[in-house]
């Protein structure tokens, strides 16, 4: 089997079916971080895709605690002002493709 087939098999075990140019971080249809965070956990593994340069929270940004202001939390409580980047299937295929992470 293909490593394109793999992967896609992976994403239908975790979420559903999707296209190629379907986007996992944003959009009406886009996954939770909890659950990309154990997806994410399977996919390193399985296809022995070196994560160094990875940044979840790029991807799925941190909601933090609202109702405190990010000065008095730990810097993994506070809340992250920015929209989260697309994180494409096609992503997820070429960084397995080529065994670290591209982008």
């Amino acid at each position: 089997m293909s490593k394109v087939e793999d992967v896609h098999r992976l994403i239908k075990k975790y979420f559903w079916e999707m296209p190629d140019d379907a986007s996992l971080s944003t959009g009406k249809n886009c996954v939770l971080p909890e659950e990309a965070f154990d997806f994410f956990e399977e996919y390193a593994e399985l296809f022995s895709v070196d994560m160094k340069r990875f940044d979840f929270r790029l991807y799925f940004p941190a909601t933090g605690i609202p109702f405190l202001p990010n000065a008095i939390l730990p810097k993994y409580l506070r809340t992250d002002h920015h929209q989260p980047e697309p994180l494409t299937v096609q992503m997820l295929i070429n960084s397995a493709e080529a065994e670290e992470w591209l982008y």
